[in-house]
């Protein structure tokens, strides 16, 4: 959560010449609902099984049209039960935009539509229980500075864009 994973994905994208795909658009319009509507009317449980039923419907598109895909993750999706080892398995580069926490909570503060952003002391919580899985990603960038700048860093340092076109960049965010 507010880490800039959609406008740094989308940048990094339109850079690359590739798809950019956010997981939670492609869940809203899967469902009809927002996401806080899904977590209040179906809760967490059925909104992790939408998320993992689009993760794989994305993830087979591009590997089927064999399109490069910056593909946007929701903060808690890496953070699901065998979620890094699918993805791992997929031959997935993960891509963790690390912030401070500080960064984080102030931009989440002024997001609303936020459904497991409750108050600073539950989302340090999550951000801590969430963190383990992050170190996991196959790299990290802090994305505390603007994005084009965080943009610049990923193509800088190579992290994405050498290969025949089907690879798959994935953007976490906690």
């Amino acid at each position: 959560m507010g880490s800039g994973k959609t406008t740094v994905g989308t940048l990094l994208a339109r850079q690359l010449a590739w798809r950019f795909v956010d997981l939670d658009a492609r869940i809203e319009e899967a469902a009809g609902l927002s996401i806080p509507e899904i977590f209040e009317r179906l809760g967490e449980t059925a909104f992790r099984q939408m998320e993992a039923d689009q993760l794989r419907g994305v993830l087979g598109r591009a590997s089927e049209h064999k399109e490069g895909t910056v593909l946007a993750l929701g903060g808690g999706t890496y953070a699901q039960a065998g979620c890094p080892e699918f993805l791992r398995g997929a031959g997935v580069t993960v891509l963790w935009l690390d912030t401070p926490i500080e960064i984080l909570l102030s931009r989440c503060m002024i997001m609303p539509g936020r459904p497991m952003f409750r108050d600073e002391s539950s989302f340090r919580m999550l951000h801590a229980q969430r963190l383990p899985s992050y170190q996991q990603a196959d790299y990290r960038v802090d994305s505390s500075a603007e994005p084009a700048a965080v943009v610049g860093e990923i193509l800088r340092r190579g992290i994405a864009g050498g290969g025949a076109g089907e690879e798959h960049l994935v953007v976490e965010k906690p």
